[in-house]
């Protein structure tokens, strides 16, 4: 369907030029799980055609752009390239707590290899990133396998998740009394739950136990200082005759910050290098046409619409009877978190909100997830701020209305958040809810902000301590942000001792925003910078509601704090506490 003229609703194959090179995108549901197909545009084909299988929780957030970069680069050398989201992640079916959750994932990494065989495919291989590298051997369904970064058990992997907790449980408080407990054997890991039945089958997984089928070839990746175990390169080598090991790395790259994570360029040549050693071509038969997934009675459906930097991909949420003129709901983005949102929340609240009634779109701008832009991660914050990404905003919003929409909410955590205020200054919109946002204007102050919130999240994560002493956080733009910090700060202090009013274009905008008849929620962590950047620039009386969500960090990982997350945004507030 086309959409004022240039958005197209849908998952069907897109052609996109990358250079001299056409490769096509095309997005499906194969079972309940979501699939992103990568192809060369030529229809023909060379070599296996290749699964991706990626990791799971935070790490899966994390790696998302860069698989999606990999895909493209397979797609240009001539393969068929498969990205897979997990069921119970991303924009699959399922929860964390379902107690047959591996069991789907196997499903689903099963259904897809035999899939691309039905569709011609002489052989397939499986690229398993950290845990996807212990599923796809358990799976048990590929001709040839890449283990990236593959942990020596499930047991090791389950340890590195509850000690990633123990270091991010850092920056939040403990569950306060009266707040949801994870289930008995459940395990917390940044964000993301592994539940009880779960952790269970994780546990049992051991590569020197396999029960594979007979594998043609095995490249083993390893982990940054970290040999793969004798046991399992025995076990591997019982099922083929090939197999490679390489120390290429690339593993910490990929699950660095969601906006900072990257593909290595050394880790991608191998893959590449290894994969071109077959030579034979063929031809793979066009994807089943399934672009809706049916949940009780939700339904969702990819849809690719046109920004200015490209194609825009989001989902589509929907009661499966939905009214005319019913209100919707535009999520965007959290920084360089994709369109599911931080810890899948915006999945969550989405299909709540749809078996409600009420539909919704969650969208990536240009950069993130799936869209279009950038391939590589930025060193500063500019491009999550730019005029272009608040005009892919702007290209949803009306992409809804062009649905059918009535009133339209929005929804927006960070960088999301300022979308979603900047799209209430530029079009009707009903409700807003925004969490944690750190820059309702794009100026001096609101780069400073974001570089010193920078800091204070960086104060017990060692990767960010190392991009700024190797480099690649700028030290100097870094210096130069909090400088500018303590001269705005001076200012406002002053202003405030010789009782002037604290009122700026910040003020100005939200004002513009309530006069349009934007009812403007506002929810912080308690401590944010959010709070503070708040504090500066609004003076008390003219504040819209704002909503303080105790003991929790700027992307409220806690899973104790995620239903009174989706409350709010399911839930018009009756009103707000004010900040001082």
């Amino acid at each position: 369907m086309i959409l004022g003229g240039n958005l197209t609703c849908g998952g069907g194959r897109v052609a996109v030029s990358r250079a001299t090179t056409v490769i096509t995108r095309c997005r499906y549901y194969l079972r309940d799980a979501l699939v992103v197909e990568h192809a060369p545009g030529t229809g023909s084909t060379r070599g296996p055609a290749v699964v991706i299988l990626p990791p799971l929780g935070y790490e899966d957030t994390s790696a998302y752009r860069p698989l999606r970069v990999l895909a493209d680069a397979l797609a240009e050398r001539g393969f068929v390239a498969c990205r897979l989201d997990w069921p119970g992640l991303g924009d699959s079916a399922g929860s964390a707590l379902d107690v047959d959750l591996v069991d789907r994932q196997l499903a689903a990494a099963r259904a897809l290899a035999g899939s691309l065989r039905e569709r011609g495919a002489a052989s397939v291989c499986g690229v398993g990133v950290r845990a996807g590298g212990l599923l796809a051997l358990e799976a048990a369904c590929f001709d040839r396998l890449v283990l990236w970064g593959t942990p020596a058990s499930g047991k090791a992997y389950l340890r590195e998740e509850r000690a990633f907790h123990r270091l991010a449980a850092r920056a939040f408080s403990e569950a306060p009394a009266g707040a949801p407990s994870l289930p008995a054997g459940a395990v917390e890991a940044g964000g993301f739950v592994h539940g009880a039945e779960t952790v269970a089958r994780l546990d049992q997984l051991d590569p020197t136990a396999l029960a594979a089928r007979p594998l043609s070839a095995v490249l083993v990746l390893e982990r940054e200082g970290t040999a793969t175990r004798g046991e399992v390169l025995e076990a591997l080598r019982a099922f083929t005759a090939d197999l490679t090991v390489l120390d290429a790395g690339g593993v910490g790259d990929l699950l660095d910050d969601p906006y900072r994570a990257s593909l290595s360029p050394r880790a991608r040549e191998a893959i590449l290098a290894w994969l071109c050693r077959d030579t034979n071509t063929g031809k793979i038969d066009p994807p089943p046409a399934t672009n809706s997934l049916r949940l009780g009675n939700v339904v969702e459906r990819p849809w690719v619409g046109q920004g200015d930097g490209g194609e825009l991909v989001g989902i589509l949420c929907q009661p499966t009877e939905l009214a005319p003129g019913a209100p919707w709901t535009v999520f965007y983005n959290a920084g360089g978190v994709r369109r599911s949102g931080p810890n899948r929340l915006w999945t969550a609240a989405a299909r709540e909100l749809a078996a409600a009634g009420i539909p919704s779109l969650r969208v990536d701008v240009r950069d993130v997830g799936d869209s279009d832009g950038a391939s590589l991660p930025f060193r500063d914050l500019e491009a999550m701020y730019s005029e272009g990404s608040v005009a892919d905003a702007v290209a949803a919003y009306d992409a809804v209305r062009d649905l059918g929409a009535g009133p339209v909410d929005v929804v927006g955590l960070c960088s999301g958040a300022f979308m979603a205020v900047q799209v209430a200054s530029r079009r009707p919109v009903r409700r807003a809810t925004i969490f944690n946002c750190l820059a309702y204007v794009w100026n001096d102050d609101a780069r400073s902000n974001g570089y010193t919130a920078q800091v204070a999240r960086s104060l017990f994560d060692a990767r960010r301590w190392q991009r700024l002493l190797t480099g690649r956080i700028d030290a100097v733009a870094l210096a130069g942000a909090m400088f500018t910090r303590a001269r705005l700060r001076l200012l406002s202090l002053g202003q405030r001792l010789r009782g002037a009013p604290v009122d700026d274009e910040v003020a100005a905008l939200l004002r513009l925003v309530v006069a349009r008849g934007t009812a403007l929620s506002v929810v912080c962590s308690e401590g944010d910078p959010s709070v503070d950047y708040l504090n500066q620039h609004v003076l008390v009386h003219d504040r819209p509601p704002v909503t303080i969500i105790p003991g929790v960090d700027h992307t409220i990982r806690p899973a104790w704090a995620h239903a009174e997350v989706i409350r709010l945004i399911t839930t018009p507030p009756p009103g707000g506490e004010h900040v001082d």
